[in-house]
């Protein structure tokens, strides 16, 4: 039975920060400007539907930034050793792995990744945002022009994707596609090999058998998809975007959660899925302050929005 897969995403199902956020914060002592790229990937992927672009290619926006402040691998594992999990993440993963094989697949960088799934156990099948970080030979003019742009960024209005701000897109559109293409900084962007939406799907397409899937966000909706039609696809405290493509939606403050919906689908199928609550799971009792939908409705997606907030605060409101 251990051959048997489940597939994850990591930022939400299993800890509460946005690594990539955290780390803007901390380089750039900056809430906005991450926030301001986060929503500008959102209005790529779903309003201009840019090609060869997919969403969580924000880590891409990012890149070179981080090369132009010269970020160091001791500041992203700085950053990263503060991170908060989900409620009982540890206990709940262990719980797992003894019978099957977690397959994470997270957009954020893959340093943050491994330097945190270290921490609850999980060492292989790790799939993260390659960031080159050797010297780009970039001069020291380039690297102010840059980093200059970041208060631009964040001074810029909010770019919401049902009615967009034009000011912001236009300027976005043309600092990336344009200036930053005739810089050096273009090099950068093209070596981030991203684990966005189209990528996480890829990987888990390469399971052979039924695929079941855990997500939270607009970066997974491509892995939730695939899940749907193949498996099962969870949706963890997801926001609207996950939560459009889930079978299941479960809100939570205990992984425990997770780690019973995945058990049961695993051990007993779809039917014994539907009738979990009346099971004898030995996690059924551990599940305080949880609520387990397969009708996915408005009230359900608040119910969702609002604990997402509430167990993840500003990370919570990310695309």
């Amino acid at each position: 039975m251990k051959s048997m897969k489940f597939f994850t995403d990591w930022e939400g199902p299993w800890i509460l920060n946005d690594m990539v956020y955290d780390l803007c914060k901390y380089l750039f002592k900056d809430e906005e400007f991450f926030r301001r790229l986060s929503q500008y990937d959102d209005y790529l992927a779903y309003v201009e539907k840019m090609t060869n672009y997919s969403a969580g290619d924000t880590l891409r926006l990012v890149a070179p930034f981080l090369v132009a402040i010269d970020v160091k691998e001791e500041d992203i594992k700085k950053v990263t050793s503060s991170v908060k999990f989900i409620e009982d993440a540890y206990n709940a993963m262990s719980f797992l792995t003894k019978k099957y094989t977690p397959v994470v697949i997270s957009t954020t960088y893959e340093i943050c990744l491994k330097e945190t799934a270290k921490k609850i156990g999980i060492h292989d099948n790790l799939y993260g945002t390659k960031l080159t970080l050797k010297n780009y030979k970039i001069n020291e003019r380039w690297k102010n022009w840059l980093i200059r742009k970041v208060d631009e960024i964040s001074s810029l209005p909010e770019i919401d994707i049902k009615n967009p701000n034009k000011k912001a897109t236009e300027y976005l559109n043309r600092l990336f596609w344009k200036e930053i293409k005739n810089s050096p900084f273009w090099k950068v962007m093209n070596d981030v090999i991203v684990i966005n939406a189209e990528k996480k799907r890829e990987i888990a397409d390469r399971c052979k058998g039924s695929v079941i899937a855990i997500g939270d966000s607009i970066s997974d909706v491509k892995m939730l998809e695939l899940a749907k039609n193949r498996g099962v696809a969870i949706a963890f405290n997801g926001n609207e975007f996950a939560l459009e493509y889930a079978d299941v939606a479960i809100i939570s403050k205990t992984a425990y959660s997770e780690a019973m919906i995945v058990d049961i689908f695993l051990s007993r199928g779809k039917e014994g899925l539907l009738e979990y609550e009346k099971s004898d799971h030995i996690l059924l009792d551990k599940l305080k302050d949880t609520e387990i939908y397969f009708d996915i409705n408005e009230d359900v997606i608040e119910k969702s929005l609002k604990m997402r907030k509430k167990l993840r605060g500003e990370a919570g409101e990310l695309g």
